[in-house]
Order: structure tokens, then sequence, then C-alpha cells
């Protein structure tokens, strides 16, 4: 195995030729390489990339099913759609793999896309081609498709990737005065938490107002939101990790040369794996998952 692995690595033509198939931003912008695609389609079977928005509320991890993590995605959903009007121009901004732009569709709105990704790109064109899609970040992205002032404008779980300014900027360039900006996504209360994701909430609100815009609604959702945490935590807990040391063990009961190198390092590994970022204690001490109506200011 070894002795392969040494043959492969001095065959340089091979090797230079096998990067360039397979470098790492190749798998995010060829829709046949997309690995998230791929991902999300096996386990879920829908094209919505979200926490979910779970009602009831389970009383423990061990109470979800798959089929309840599919309602709750779709459930998240109708929390926008149910604010959107029918007959209205909405834009959706980050809109994935195009779950939502197709129930805004399905519910008589007229919505448009905007993504920075090429496959999700690709993913929504062949499945819905009569949906209008701009490419490009909100900060940067031009098209002829963003010219006119949109009424309402949709976020779910994408501003948290944006420049907190430029992006605010951008929402209240495109929103017609009076528009509705629905945005849901977790905030951070405070600087210093474990996982850095999400703006800092007190910095969004603050903002808000230096754009010409104001919160008309606040909705706190974490509760509804965090059981796909627990769920997530419950999968790596009992099935993910435990899988990874077996794999492990097994490989090196095979190739012991690997165990005696390899081995101490990823024991090592694996034993140190924490997962905090899913546990949803820490999740309620340090963030708000929160669903906003936010106007722009006539």
């Amino acid at each position: 195995m070894i002795g392969r692995a040494l043959l492969r690595l001095a065959n340089l033509p091979a090797l230079a030729r096998y990067l360039r198939e397979h470098r790492p931003d190749r798998s995010v912008w060829d829709p046949a390489e997309d690995l998230e695609l791929e991902l999300y389609g096996a386990i879920f079977g829908n094209d919505f990339l979200h926490y979910g928005y779970f009602d009831p509320i389970p009383g423990s991890a061990e109470e979800i099913s798959l089929a309840d993590v599919k309602r709750a995605m779709d459930a998240y959903a109708t929390l926008l759609v149910s604010r959107v009007r029918a007959g209205e121009r909405v834009l959706d901004v980050g809109c994935g793999m195009g779950g939502l732009l197709a129930r805004l569709d399905a519910a008589g709105a007229r919505p448009t896309g905007l993504t920075p990704n090429r496959a999700h790109a690709a993913h929504i064109r062949e499945r819905w081609p009569h949906l209008p899609l701009a490419e490009g970040t909100l900060e940067e992205a031009r098209s002829p498709l963003l010219d006119a002032p949109f009424p309402a404008i949709v976020n779910a779980e994408s501003f948290q990737y944006v420049d907190l300014e430029r992006g605010l900027a951008r929402i209240a360039g495109l929103l017609a005065p009076g528009g509705r900006w629905i945005v849901i996504d977790y905030y951070r209360l405070q600087p210093d938490t474990r996982n850095r994701s999400g703006h800092l909430l007190a910095d969004f609100e603050s903002a808000l107002a230096r754009h010409g815009l104001e919160i008309v609604e606040r909705v706190d959702v974490t509760e509804n939101c965090i059981p796909s945490l627990a769920y997530g935590r419950l999968l790596a807990a009992r099935f993910a990790l435990p899988l990874a040391r077996f794999g492990a063990e097994k490989l090196f009961l095979r190739q012991r040369l690997l165990g005696y190198l390899f081995g101490d390092d990823v024991r090592g590994k694996l034993d140190r794996v924490r997962l905090d970022t899913l546990d949803p204690d820490v999740f309620r001490r340090e963030k708000r998952y929160l669903l906003f109506t936010i106007q722009r200011r006539g």
C-alpha cells in the first residue's frame, strides 16, 4: 500500500491532473461533482438548506425521525411564504437549492433567486427553468433582474454570511419604499461565543436605522429550530463517531504498518472531537434564532 502511494506520488503528470480535476473549488462550482447537493439530496430528498421549524417541539432528540426533520424544513419555509403576498415580486437572497423559490412560486408570488453558488444555480435552472435567477453575492451581484426594486426580500439563514454594513446598504437599495425584508437567521448575544457564526444581535439591530430600515415584527423561534441541533448531535455521538472509530480500528487491524504509524494520532483526534456547536444548551446561552420583518421607511 505504501509502495503504491509512493509510485503514485512520483507520477507528477498524473498528480497534477488529479489535483486540477479535484481542486477544492471544483466541488463547489461544478454541478456534476457538488458534494453538498449530493449529500443533502440523498439524506432529505428536498431542496432546503436550513435548520427547520419544529411545531410541536419534540421532548428529546430520540423522538425525532427523518420524516420529522423534513416536515420541520417545510414548516420553516411556510413561515416565510406566509409573509409574502400573491402576485408580489420577491427576491430570495442566498436561495440555496431553490426549495423556497419553488414554494413562493407555488403560492402565487413572483420570485427571483440570487445565489453565489454556481452548482446551486445549475440545479435550480435544471429543475425550475422558468424561475428568474441571478448569480453573485448580495454585496456584488449586478444583473438586469435586480434593477427594479422589490416589494419583498427574503433571507433564509443566509444573511449571516454577508458583511453587515454592505449587506444592509444593498438590502435598502433593492427594497421598494415601504417594502418588507423578511429575514430568519441566528445571531450571537456576545462577541466571545464558542462558535463565531452569526452577526452580533446588538450590532444588527443598531445598524438597521442607519440604513433606513425599521423592525415591524420580531419572533423568537430559537426553541423551534434547535431540535435540529439535538438531532444532529445524537447522530454524531451515536453513529458518526462510533463508525469512524470502528472503521479506523478495522483498517489498522488489516494494515499493521498504518496502525503503527498513524494509529495513536487518529485515535487522539477522534477522542478530541467535541460536539459543543451541536449542543442546544450552548446555543441557548450564546445565540438567538429570530424571524424579523423589517420595513424600508418611505
